[in-house]
């Protein structure tokens, strides 16, 4: 045995073919321990580590709609016509805004309660936060509201939190048939007043229980396209304490087949969580990751405490998607990954026993070629061999290596011309690498005349938030002295009632443009309120403001309006640019003239964008020379100008979304048309993204050049 052993060891043959087997059987070992691990402890973990991020967008998906109920209760406290309304105790201009507002917000409820009512109120879910309302703290996020207290808001909100409990297997038993409270997305911002004192309270809310929206909108976000193999479905629950009321969860598994949306009564609304689940998540207050039978299918599952105003834990949020498609590709993984192994292992080893008897043959024949040539026979050479693998690409190159020695001359020569190929290449490269810094050069001119306008209008916004507050003061005054005499007057203010409102519609007129210089110098820092409005009554109202200025110089203004499209604007920067353009035109006149004014529809491609304004002179015009540059801060040809009337203005409208254009010929006059989009497509300084896009236009030519 031992002999026979010896034997079979000592052979080359037996040797070449131990050597081969043993590492393969070996790989196949350990691939096969490998495929099992990874299978079952990495995919695992990667699945939790998928539901965790899943849960923790969804959580933040929750978040952003609370903060979005609070952005709009702010800009409603902030707009004027909410302010006028409130100043002019006019109720019922104030409850058809409110009734609007929450009409296009699909909100539930949308009130405001005045600084009285809110001591005295007597509703417990607001009892609990009116001592931080009334230190103004802003407050947004979850609350539970029983069915009495939503009547009490608005008759018949309690009907619609009502969920019937169902029998859910794995739960807490309970004695409860149905739900009547409601978990609800609540936002609350205190108004006050110029002094800073309190007036009221603006309350919204929207109901989440027997609701759709909120859950199908975050699970599209989280599990969308893609996110899932086949057949995986992906879900998000919410839960008031234990009992889902808002989910895409199916009550029976047949309706994931269904490729309609599932119905509210499909949904498993009103069954509960485990009592595994609420141990953890309810009273400890921790986050559970792991699989769980959800219903009627086992998902791979995750947790969440939702917390009210006062940090009370109130419900769960919950994201998970079906097990049954990874267990799928778990089994399918090892399967085929065991079928591969075991087909590498019988093709490598019917190979290895059919050519091991063509290595050695050939090996012999190689050796005493070898041998003749150390004996100084070059001549010879090993031809051609009966083997057809490695050997034979050997022998081949050792015949060729002595027949390149002869060769080594010519393939100078060859080396020498390609030297001179790639010379003349890389004097084509350094040509095209001289064009590109001229790129640059360029570019970089461009950017320090932009750098250098950035300057100006950095000392621009400084002395403008020095005259903003010297002007806001004296304007605060005659507001409040305009005030004043109103109350003093009383019934005798009537006649004089439009003048009056005039001056405080002036006043006002003034802050905003303060606003809008601070705005053109820091655009960043300030939000616009847009309106849909017709352009021919804007028209009409800017002639009013500058009609004495026109009346002064003798200047005729003609109105030719064949607008009709409506258009989404912030009148005051409007009028602002309407104002500049009229008076820009009256200056061009020179004395006594016409200024027409003109509106049209904007029609692009047989489609209404918006509507045109132009206001066209017969003044002296404007030259070619200047015509390129008149947009430009600081660039003016009046001695008495600032250069920044027509700067301000394209800012104000490209801001709209929209645009100037201009057309002059001297000494034949000037047409400036302004463009406005009828929805406003706000748009911020592309500077900076401009002098980007150079910089990275130019570098890529450069590594053209480097390639070339």
């Amino acid at each position: 045995m031992k002999s026979s052993w010896y034997n079979f060891s000592s052979t080359l043959r037996h040797k070449l073919l131990l050597l081969t087997l043993l590492p393969l059987l070996l790989t196949a070992i350990g691939f096969a321990i490998m495929a099992a691990y990874w299978t079952t402890s990495y995919t695992d973990r990667q699945l939790y580590m998928k539901v965790s991020a899943d849960l923790s967008v969804a959580s933040g998906t929750l978040n952003f709609m609370q903060q979005e109920h609070q952005n709009i209760l702010m800009q409603l406290g902030n707009s004027y016509e909410f302010r006028t309304n409130l100043q002019q105790n006019n109720r019922h201009a104030l409850q058809g805004q409110l009734h609007a507002i929450r009409q296009s917000r699909s909100l539930d409820f949308l009130r405001f309660i005045d600084a009285q009512e809110l001591n005295a109120t007597q509703e417990p879910s607001l009892q609990n936060l009116s001592k931080r309302l009334l230190l103004k703290e802003n407050l947004t996020g979850l609350a539970v509201i029983h069915k009495d207290e939503l009547d009490q808001i608005n008759m018949g909100l309690g009907d619609k939190a009502h969920i019937n409990l169902i029998d859910t297997p794995r739960a807490i038993p309970s004695n409860r048939t149905v739900e009547d409270r409601s978990m609800v997305l609540r936002a609350l911002v205190p108004i006050t007043d110029d002094f800073g004192q309190l007036i009221g309270v603006l309350d919204s809310g929207t109901i989440l229980n027997n609701t759709t929206d909120a859950v199908d909108t975050i699970r599209d976000l989280v599990y969308g396209d893609g996110t899932l193999p086949e057949g995986g479905i992906g879900t998000v629950t919410l839960f008031l304490d234990d009992v889902r009321i808002s989910t895409n969860v199916p009550q029976e598994r047949e309706s994931f087949k269904s490729s309609t949306p599932l119905t509210l009564k499909q949904r498993a609304i009103g069954t509960r969580v485990s009592a595994e689940v609420r141990k953890e998540v309810l009273r400890k207050g921790d986050t559970w990751i792991n699989r769980a039978f959800v219903v009627n299918d086992w998902y791979i599952s995750a947790y969440k405490p939702l917390l009210d105003f006062n940090n009370k834990k109130i419900g769960m949020i919950y994201a998970g998607f079906t097990e049954a498609p990874f267990t799928k590709i778990y089994y399918k993984t090892l399967i085929e990954s065991a079928s591969l192994i075991a087909l590498i292992m019988l093709v490598s080893a019917v190979l290895v026993f059919k050519k091991t008897q063509l290595i050695i043959r050939p090996l012999n024949k190689i050796h005493k070629v070898v041998t003749d040539i150390r004996n100084g026979e070059t001549d010879h050479r090993i031809g051609q061999l009966e083997a057809a693998d490695e050997l034979v690409e050997l022998a081949e190159q050792f015949d060729v290596m002595l027949d390149l020695i002869e060769e080594r001359e010519k393939q100078i020569r060859q080396a020498n011309d390609q030297l001179e190929i790639t010379v003349e290449k890389r004097t084509r490269s350094l040509k095209n690498r001289t064009d590109a810094l001229k790129q640059h050069i360029k570019l970089l001119k461009s950017t320090r005349k932009q750098l250098l306008d950035k300057e100006k209008l950095a000392v621009l916004g400084e002395l403008t938030a020095g005259i903003a507050h010297e002007i806001n003061n004296p304007a605060a005054v005659i507001l409040g002295n305009m005030d004043l005499l109103v109350a003093e007057l009383g019934d005798a203010v009537k006649p004089a009632q439009d003048e009056v409102d005039m001056v405080i519609e002036q006043v006002y007129r003034i802050r905003s443009l303060i606003n809008n210089l601070l705005q053109y110098s820091r655009p960043g820092q300030y939000l616009e309120q847009y309106e849909h409005l017709q352009l021919n009554s804007i028209s009409d109202d800017t002639l009013q403001l500058v009609s004495h200025a026109l009346e002064k110089q003798q200047v005729v203004v003609e109105r030719n309006y064949h607008a009709t499209c409506p258009i989404e604007v912030n009148c005051q920067q409007v009028q602002q640019v309407l104002v500049n353009l009229i008076l820009n035109a009256s200056h061009a006149l020179e004395g006594p003239g016409v200024v027409t004014i003109q509106t049209d529809d904007w029609i692009e491609d047989g489609e209404v964008k918006g509507a045109t304004i132009s206001v066209i002179d017969q003044g002296k015009g404007i030259s070619e020379e200047h015509l390129e540059r008149i947009f430009d801060p600081f660039f003016t040809t009046k001695k008495s100008g600032t250069g920044l009337g027509l700067s301000v203005s394209y800012g104000i409208i490209r801001r709209h979304g929209g645009d100037i254009t201009v057309r002059s010929e001297e000494e034949l006059g000037t047409m400036f048309k302004v463009h406005l989009l009828k929805t406003a497509n706000p748009t911020g300084d592309g500077g900076v993204e401009g002098i980007l896009d150079g910089l990275a236009a130019a570098e890529r030519t450069n590594r053209r050049a480097m390639n070339a």
